[in-house]
């Protein structure tokens, strides 16, 4: 099954191919000019570059938030109007899951964090010591000191910094025992990753 997924959640944004579950090609999408001047050149430029047409995909997949509004806007209106064209299916991805999935062989529980503004944040918890995702904390709007009381029982988890802030470092600043990872520049394959499980 071949896979087109796109995350456009963040200022990095990324588009990948997945050829039965795993990664044929991705690719950053940075512009100046701005996302929506890239993403239809950049996913053309991806398929061409696989010898792909865009009949050929057979899931579509996109992040679908949190993250930017307009980057989500863009990135799920250009894989609707291609996934209409095709008669393909579609599916969308949290960006949290997607966030903590790079870290699937941790044993510590993943708990990927998103700038909400306002002192507020967007967070979530997953295991992966029982084999595949665990959720232990669903996905929630949270203040900083809610965090930390949701979170008091995970002393030792791996927080993902899903911007590019201190956000999860202030977060983690009430766990000692806590690492901290950065957001992965590339999250569309995840994204294509679990789009396809759950197809």
């Amino acid at each position: 099954m071949t896979v087109l997924a796109v995350d456009t959640t963040a200022g990095d944004a990324s588009a990948a191919v997945l050829r039965d579950g795993e990664t044929a090609l991705e690719c950053r999408l940075a512009s100046r000019d701005g996302l929506s001047a890239l993403l239809v050149p950049g996913l053309e430029f991806l398929l061409r570059s696989l010898g792909l047409a865009p009949a050929q995909v057979d899931l579509y997949a996109a992040a679908v938030g949190p993250g930017l509004f307009t980057g989500i806007r863009v990135g799920l209106a250009t894989l609707k109007g291609m996934n209409f064209a095709a008669g393909r299916p579609m599916v969308g991805v949290g960006t949290l899951e997607a966030l903590a999935f790079p870290f699937a062989g941790e044993r510590r529980t993943v708990v990927p964090v998103i700038d909400a503004r306002r002192g507020q944040l967007y967070v979530a918890a997953y295991d992966f010591a029982a084999g595949g995702m665990q959720e232990r904390l669903a996905p929630s709007l949270l203040s900083i000191d809610e965090a930390r009381q949701r979170l008091a029982a995970l002393p030792e988890a791996l927080f993902v910094d899903g911007g590019e802030g201190d956000l999860a470092e202030r977060l983690r600043s009430g766990f000692p025992a806590a690492r901290l990872a950065c957001r992965p520049p590339f999250l569309a394959a995840a994204v294509g990753r679990l789009a396809l499980d759950r197809f």
